[in-house]
């Protein structure tokens, strides 16, 4: 018996439980889509840890009875696009001064990608990764997304029709 020391037990919420649970049984679903978006490993990783530690500020008030992941592909959409933004902006204020290391075949086709991609709705780009890239059925995408299956296939529709024509 110890004299004048005091313990303290931690106690975990039923929320830390939940979100534990959604990081082990969704963290490579997110991971994956967030590369399939940024075609990059780190900011992937990024883009992953931030959807996760979103998840982690808002775990009081989620309904944790609804399933996580679509919660987690929408908030990692939404980070992506945010940083999309911020580089095309970024590449906007620095596109007057040319670089002299650029391979211009390089620089043509990343242009051409560039215009295509800003052809596509937010929704077509998101329907096409989630569906083409990632593997998700329409049904899975459109409740991921906020639209019916029959909205989703017109998008990549679209957004396939587009890509081919540009």
């Amino acid at each position: 018996m110890y004299v004048g020391v005091t313990t303290h037990v931690a106690i975990a919420e039923p929320t830390d439980f939940a979100y534990e649970r959604a990081y082990e049984e969704h963290w490579s679903d997110v991971f994956r889509f967030a590369l399939a978006w940024t075609n990059d490993w780190t900011a992937a990783e990024d883009l992953a840890q931030d959807a996760y530690l979103r998840l982690w500020n808002s775990r009081d008030h989620l309904d944790w009875t609804r399933p996580v992941l679509p919660w987690l592909l929408v908030t990692t959409r939404r980070l992506a696009t945010d940083r999309f933004r911020s580089l095309r902006r970024r590449l906007l204020s620095t596109s007057n001064t040319p670089s002299v290391d650029a391979d211009p075949s390089l620089r043509a086709r990343w242009l051409d990608v560039c215009a295509a991609m800003a052809d596509l709705s937010s929704l077509e780009r998101a329907a096409l990764v989630m569906t083409a890239v990632e593997g998700s059925s329409y049904e899975e995408a459109g409740r991921v997304l906020g639209t019916s299956p029959g909205a989703l296939r017109a998008a990549v529709s679209r957004a396939r029709t587009k890509l081919e024509t540009a």
